[in-house]
């Protein structure tokens, strides 16, 4: 009898050590008495509600106004971001306030920036969304060109472009970016510059950059991209390089996409 019990025991693994019984116990555990990804979904969603209402309480009320949406909606976002840590999550989204006011009144009055530079289109909202249903900011690399206007005023109106893009979305909607390089020299280079979009998107605007599409780079771009790539970090992903001829692809309609 005890024989015919070891022998069994052998053979579905407990004999051989606790990593086995570990095994064993999972395959001999009830279903029913396993936790569902239904319940362990609940527990995520519960634990989450919680956390956004303590990031919500640390940033202050009036916080999701600043950024073109509601309270709870931009605690979710900075909640989300920062991977459910509290901590983490409320100071970036204090930071990121803190650094809102820098640009004064919603929207950013239009005297931040200069005129003349956003009547060069080098950064202007399409007036479709894609097919993903992202606000699409086009950006013409070739019109800005380092030191045409200072450096505040390509800030604002970077910030500005941003604010508007948002408001054509729901509260936890995404922008996609469109940068043209066509055209691209060195004069266009504007490291300084690229940085702050960089940090401006990564540190203020979180979750909110679904893709960035880089078209018809050319050779001379692949320099400049080795130093900016990195600055992106985990972003770098977003990032899609493709033809012009590829753009109308990623509408539901071609003739929605912009003409480049």
């Amino acid at each position: 009898m005890l024989l015919a019990l070891f022998s069994l025991l052998a053979e579905v693994g407990i004999a051989s050590g606790p990593r086995s019984f570990e095994r064993v116990t999972r395959h001999v555990v009830p279903p029913t008495l396993r936790s569902s990804p239904r319940a362990r979904s609940g527990v995520q969603c519960h634990n989450h509600h919680v956390g956004v209402s303590t990031v919500l309480e640390s940033a202050g009320e009036g916080c999701g106004k600043v950024f073109r949406t509601d309270d709870h909606a931009i605690a979710d976002l900075f909640l989300r971001d920062r991977r459910g840590d509290i901590q983490q999550a409320s100071e970036k989204l204090r930071e990121a306030v803190e650094w809102r006011k820098t640009f004064g009144d919603i929207p950013i009055p239009e005297h931040l920036y200069r005129e003349e530079e956003s009547e060069t289109g080098k950064c202007a909202l399409h007036h479709k969304l894609d097919r993903d249903g992202r606000a699409v900011i086009i950006v013409r690399v070739d019109r800005h060109v380092i030191n045409d206007f200072p450096l505040e005023s390509s800030k604002a109106l970077c910030v500005a472009t941003i604010e508007k893009a948002l408001e054509q979305l729901d509260q936890r909607g995404e922008i996609s970016v469109i940068f043209n390089l066509n055209g691209f020299g060195l004069r266009n280079a504007d490291f300084a510059f690229a940085k702050f979009l960089v940090k401006t998107l990564y540190k203020y605007y979180p979750q909110r950059l679904g893709a960035a599409y880089m078209v018809d780079a050319p050779l001379l771009f692949q320099g400049p991209w080795k130093i900016v790539k990195p600055w992106l970090r985990r972003y770098a992903s977003l990032v899609t390089f493709l033809p012009s001829n590829k753009v109308s692809g990623l509408f539901d309609d071609p003739v929605d996409a912009p003409t480049l």
